[in-house]
């Protein structure tokens, strides 16, 4: 009786510059190193060789990858470099057709997002809404270049709480109504009265305007009005209105609207980042840190020069937002080290940086992790023993 010859063990190629990955399992670092828009010859080559590993877990890098919102974008690196393809003695990545259809499905979910959301754009500014983009189609057309490769769950719009009205009959008129998702999926139903008066008191956002999708890429539209890029319980604020006074055209889903001029956005960006990372209610939900939110703060801070993070810097000494972005370009850098200048993080450290490992001061119920960041970016059980957020959403 014969046995197959054993195979060779192939040793990892040594990572591009980055973080220190080498304690993390082998599907967390395949992922870190597929996540960016376009691979270098570096990145491939470290891709190819952990591919190729027998102690990878390809269940858990699709959880991962599907976690932190890079499903589409791994899919569309294993089609366009062709690494479902045994190469040089390296096996390919398996079940190809799941990555690349992620994508390709992707690709439709998005135009249908665009062509609804398109829509609500040219109407509210038809209506005199002053309203700017955050994120989502922002950053899909923009940084990433292919719409495709972005998840994107809803539109989120800078708007003056004094135009509310004004665009809650736009959004009305388009079928959006302030609720959830019914359980059959063809309807929205009112928030409970505790949730509105909670939203109204203590957040800066309006609660969530929503219509039925009625298909199953897109189960739902939503779209939600923002008028301060911080929270209330952050004790910093930027109205909207001051963002929109210098907000820029763009056009974004085929129709004309804004988006928030350069600094602002960045600072945007942060501010969102660090709610969503410290946040009860997202690390119930398993959202608090995704690769993918850092990698938009990385890949709009990497098209900066020395003016625009000038003009960063004033802006976030100007609302007392210090704190905030440090934490934000900070995790970002350790992940994306050339996006952030070195002396853009000097300016903004402060003495005291212990908080950069604190949760649920917005909550009221400050904590620390016990896990260094990488660790706890891929560790799924993460907010298993955090408090409950006391944010109704019912």
């Amino acid at each position: 009786m014969t046995t197959a010859p054993e195979k060779t063990a192939h040793p990892d190629v040594p990572a591009p510059d980055g973080p220190d990955t080498s304690a993390l399992p082998a599907h967390a670092r395949l992922l870190l190193a597929l996540a960016r828009p376009r691979l270098d010859a570096a990145h491939e080559r470290l891709a190819r060789s952990l591919a190729d590993r027998n102690d990878l877990d390809w269940g858990a890098f699709l959880d991962a990858a599907a976690r932190h919102k890079l499903l589409p974008l791994v899919g569309r690196h294993v089609f366009t470099n062709r690494l479902d393809r045994d190469r040089e003695g390296l096996k390919g990545f398996p079940y190809g057709w799941v990555f690349t259809t992620s994508y390709l499905g992707n690709r439709v979910r998005n135009q249908a997002l665009a062509d609804d959301f398109g829509r609500v754009f040219r109407e509210l500014g038809e209506a005199g809404v002053r309203h700017a983009v955050r994120k989502g189609f922002s950053l899909a057309e923009g940084e990433y270049g292919d719409p495709a490769l972005r998840r994107i769950n809803d539109v989120d719009l800078l708007v003056d709480r004094d135009d509310v009205p004004r665009a809650h009959e736009v959004l009305e008129r388009l079928g959006y109504v302030q609720g959830k998702l019914a359980e059959d999926g063809e309807q929205v139903v009112p928030f409970s009265r505790k949730t509105q008066i909670f939203w109204r008191v203590n957040l800066s956002n309006q609660l969530p305007y929503r219509k039925a999708g009625n298909r199953p890429d897109v189960p739902e539209f939503n779209v939600d009005l923002c008028h301060d890029i911080f929270q209330k319980k952050s004790g910093v604020s930027a109205p909207a209105r001051e963002l929109l006074d210098r907000s820029v055209p763009m056009v974004l889903c085929g129709a004309p609207t804004w988006v928030p001029e350069p600094a602002d956005r960045l600072l945007d960006l942060c501010s969102h980042l660090h709610k969503e990372a410290t946040s009860l209610q997202f690390i119930e939900d398993s959202v608090d840190l995704q690769i993918s939110k850092f990698l938009d703060v990385a890949l709009v801070a990497a098209g900066y020069d020395e003016e625009v993070w000038r003009a960063f810097l004033v802006r976030v000494e100007e609302y007392e937002a210090g704190p905030i972005a440090y934490y934000a370009l900070h995790f970002t850098a350790e992940l994306y080290p050339d996006a952030v200048p070195p002396e853009v993080l000097a300016a903004l450290r402060p003495e005291d940086t212990t908080y950069l490992d604190q949760y649920g001061t917005f909550d009221g119920q400050t904590a620390r992790w016990a896990l260094p960041f990488l660790g706890r970016l891929f560790d799924i059980g993460r907010g298993d023993d955090s408090e409950r957020s006391n944010v109704p959403h019912d």
